[in-house]
């Protein structure tokens, strides 16, 4: 009887203990089902985004979300046994992938992901770039035209969206069609070898870009020829020697941009360098060199420095032989030279140098300079600094030396 009777207590614990897992094992499995009413793998930018979910939950659940504009976690509206999650504007007008997180309890209960991608109902725009805005002439010179198209939103078209891109000069126009590839269309416009202003332009849709204008500049120079030009010949230290390239162009034919800098290298009897500089107004370079005061041959060559070369020259200068009169004063403390003559005969203009060499008995002194003027040069020779009782004296002037015999002078 008592074995009958504990059999059966053990049977009924059995049952009772199958009976709780059962029901723990229902409320468990409710609390975890959770089935996304959302299959939609794709939304078009901008347009309202919601996911929804159906199933049993005991506190209400978030939805987080990974969007290239951040993370965030949203909360749910209910609707009977469904819950919804909006994505906020500014993240369903950002195209990319986002993923999904459904939250409850801190404990992970289901997943996902889906694409915004641009949205094609919304009008193009087209953000265009060119660089550099210039280049030289021919010899695989180019500039690179950039253009992103995008959609309303600023979001960038598809992989192999066709792009129209344009480019004029003078009676040519191309047009080349791109598609775009990591969301930019491009093309290299390569220079022709005629220099002038290249126009680009592209289209996509019906959205037009602005003109835009590569400008071709000629490209360097080649050797050219220098010439000169003088009113004579004579080295007065007075007139102007004009010397002056042929037209400076690139081997293109192209006359090179104004403002080229060209060097004229002068070398002198003594093969001392003198330089003057010119610069090109349409493609011409002038530059001016003064006569010397004496007998002088120069030789002249110009260059466009790294770049290219002209011939060499030779300009002779001849001695005007000048008339040199000069005289004493009383004391002869002061030398009058002058008046000069020129080779006419003429005075000589104003600020021709005149050297006095002073010699105390052969032995120079000093070398006093002064300019003339009205054709002639005054020179004093003060007692605190010329103390000697005789000097003699070399005039120097357009090349000619006179001296004179040994002078005496008055001391106070």
């Amino acid at each position: 009887m008592i074995k009958r009777k504990l059999y059966i207590i053990i049977l009924v614990s059995i049952a009772l203990v199958l009976l709780s897992v059962t029901l723990l094992d229902e409320k468990s499995t409710s609390k975890n089902t959770f089935s996304c009413l959302t299959n939609q793998e794709s939304f078009a930018a901008g347009k309202p985004i919601t996911i929804e979910f159906k199933g049993n939950y005991e506190n209400k659940p978030q939805l987080f979300i990974i969007h290239s504009l951040g993370r965030t976690l949203l909360d749910g509206v209910l609707k009977n046994d469904t819950i919804q999650f909006n994505l906020p504007k500014n993240y369903t007008n950002k195209t990319g992938l986002v993923s999904w997180f459904l939250i409850e309890n801190n404990e992970e209960k289901a997943k996902g992901n889906f694409q915004i991608v641009p949205n094609d109902k919304t009008k193009t725009n087209l953000e265009s770039y060119l660089g550099p805005p210039s280049t030289l002439a021919g010899d695989n010179h180019f500039v690179m035209f950039v253009t992103i198209p995008t959609d309303d939103f600023d979001n960038p078209k598809l992989e192999n969206t066709n792009v129209a891109i344009k480019h004029q000069f003078l009676n040519a126009i191309a047009t080349d069609n791109k598609k775009t590839k990591d969301f930019i269309a491009w093309k290299n416009i390569y220079a022709p070898t005629k220099s002038g202003i290249v126009l680009i332009s592209a289209s996509c849709n019906e959205a037009l870009t602005k003109e835009f204008d590569a400008v071709i500049y000629p490209s360097i120079a080649t050797d050219f020829t220098i010439s000169y030009k003088r009113n004579h010949e004579f080295a007065d230290g007075n007139q102007i020697t004009k010397l002056t390239t042929s037209t400076l162009k690139d081997k293109f034919g192209n006359t090179v941009s104004d403002g080229t800098m060209v060097t004229f290298i002068i070398k002198n009897k003594e093969n001392a360098i003198l330089k003057t500089f010119g610069t090109t107004i349409e493609g011409i370079a002038t530059g001016q060199i003064l006569h010397p005061e004496k007998e002088e041959n120069y030789t002249i060559k110009a260059f466009v420095n790294g770049i290219s070369k002209s011939n060499s020259i030779e300009i002779a200068y001849k001695s005007i032989n000048p008339t040199v009169e000069f005289s004493f004063s009383k004391d002869n403390r002061t030398i009058i030279v002058g008046p000069i003559k020129s080779f006419m005969n003429q005075i000589v203009p104003d600020g021709i140098k005149v050297n006095l060499n002073i010699y105390h008995k052969d032995k120079l002194v000093e070398t006093i300079t002064e300019n003339s003027n009205k054709g002639k040069a005054e020179f004093y020779l003060s007692p605190e600094f010329y103390k000697e009782k005789s000097y003699r004296f070399e005039i120097e002037t357009l090349g000619k030396t006179i001296k004179t015999k040994e002078i005496n002078v008055v001391n106070q």
